[in-house]
């Protein structure tokens, strides 16, 4: 009984209710939820109480996700075939230390190896998190209308985001956007195979599990609902 949780929603406007309500000590945040990015909630978190420790949770192991992540704020990035590690990784970041899931760790370290040689990092890093955000689903062939009801932003918000991303990148179309966020996705995704061959293979249907809520952990019983 060392934590409890007090809260959990799949929606960021509830989110921000139950984290007023409850101000937990630690935060689990998935980083795709209806109505935000997770990790522009973890930035909103972290400004309403900065003692909040906040561990992200991701679809799958990416360093580029998890970079931006400990850039907002947080303490923790896990992906899905991490889940055995979700108790360590709280009680490590309740006493004050980072941590990394074991199958993202790797992926830093390598990244981290690379440094500036991998000069197609560099214009994707000049997008802010909510571009990327955008950029990652385009990607994935999400169309403009589609998108705005997502995110619960007007289609003129989004064509306004893709423009600037055009000029970031030097492109000069949507086509060419569309194909530059396909050729990032599918990077990542080799990238991740290299790491470890038989990932896809094992963790082929968890990776449509995801971690779509954010889930609030009280440190103790009194705290709890």
């Amino acid at each position: 009984m060392q934590f409890v949780v007090c809260g959990e929603t799949d929606e960021a406007p509830l989110a921000r209710e139950l984290f007023r309500r409850h101000n937990p000590p630690i935060v689990l945040i998935g980083l795709r939820l209806y109505g935000a990015d997770g990790i522009q909630l973890i930035k909103e978190f972290r400004s309403l109480n900065p003692a909040a420790t906040i561990l992200a949770l991701s679809e799958d192991a990416d360093a580029f996700s998890a970079q931006r992540v400990f850039r907002a704020g947080a303490r923790a990035y896990l992906s899905v075939e991490d889940a055995p590690e979700l108790l360590r990784a709280i009680e490590e970041i309740s006493t004050g230390h980072a941590y990394v899931g074991a199958s993202v760790l790797p992926l830093i370290l390598s990244n981290f190896a690379a440094g500036t040689k991998n000069s197609r990092s560099s214009d994707i890093n000049s997008l802010s998190d909510r571009e990327l955000e955008i950029f990652s689903f385009i990607g994935r062939g999400v169309s403009v209308s589609e998108l705005a009801s997502q995110l619960h932003v007007s289609v003129k918000t989004i064509e306004t985001h893709q423009m600037r991303m055009k000029e970031k990148l030097a492109l000069h179309s949507a086509a060419e956007l569309r194909q530059k966020a396909r050729e990032w996705l599918a990077r990542s995704a080799v990238n991740r195979i290299r790491e470890d061959p038989e990932s896809d293979k094992a963790n082929g249907s968890r990776f449509c599990v995801g971690f779509r809520k954010s889930t609030f952990v009280a440190s103790s019983a009194k705290d709890a609902l």
